[in-house]
């Protein structure tokens, strides 16, 4: 299973130095959350460490995973016995130059044929980063070869990564978007809104 944790916080009366100081808090205090209810695991029995590319990691556990996402004032966590990785993406206007050197034909077409192109890019961008993420290779991954059909999408989809083994699942919140891979494991994702 593939736990996903998001909470709204309220970043409005902070510095940009303590806004990162909140949100790095309110990622471990989230992820001490999930997997204390999903896994009953108490997290400062746990130690994190930072992978090659900058994928945090948990030394010393083989099927334990977690990523953690934040933008504007959401914060997101997973937790997972398999790869796992999670972004969220504050939906704004697009750079037109980027959509051929990031998405591949279906999804230029899934964007170009979108009423809202700027939430259909960000869907495809924010699923694409939290591959990226749960891959833990960073951007020296090309995105283009990767690729998500989002056919049908209203506001939530899950489904399976086309060219390998995973599932993706995609939450649109209005002016954010939540988006979550998990590599290896074709199980459901629960999505845990956490009230505040």
């Amino acid at each position: 299973m593939v736990y996903i944790y998001l909470k709204k916080y309220d970043y409005f009366e902070l510095s940009k130095p303590q806004k990162r100081q909140a949100e790095k808090e309110h990622g471990r205090e989230l992820l001490s959350l999930a997997l204390n209810n999903e896994f009953s695991i108490d997290m400062n029995n746990l130690v994190i460490c930072t992978g090659k590319y900058g994928k945090p990691y948990f030394d010393r556990t083989d099927n334990l995973f977690f990523n953690i996402s934040h933008s504007g004032n959401y914060v997101a966590a997973a937790v997972s016995k398999n790869e796992v990785g999670i972004d969220v993406q504050h939906i704004r206007p697009i750079k037109e130059g980027l959509i051929g050197k990031l998405f591949n034909e279906e999804e230029r077409n899934f964007i170009d044929k979108s009423p809202d192109k700027d939430r259909a890019f960000i869907t495809l961008w924010a699923l694409k980063e939290s591959y990226i993420k749960a891959i833990g290779k960073g951007m020296s991954f090309p995105m283009r070869n990767i690729n998500f059909s989002l056919k049908g999408f209203r506001g939530e989809i899950q489904g399976k990564i086309s060219n390998q083994s995973g599932i993706y699942y995609v939450k649109d919140l209005g002016e954010y978007m939540l988006a979550v891979c998990s590599i290896g494991t074709e199980e459901p994702i629960t999505f845990r809104l956490i009230e505040s």
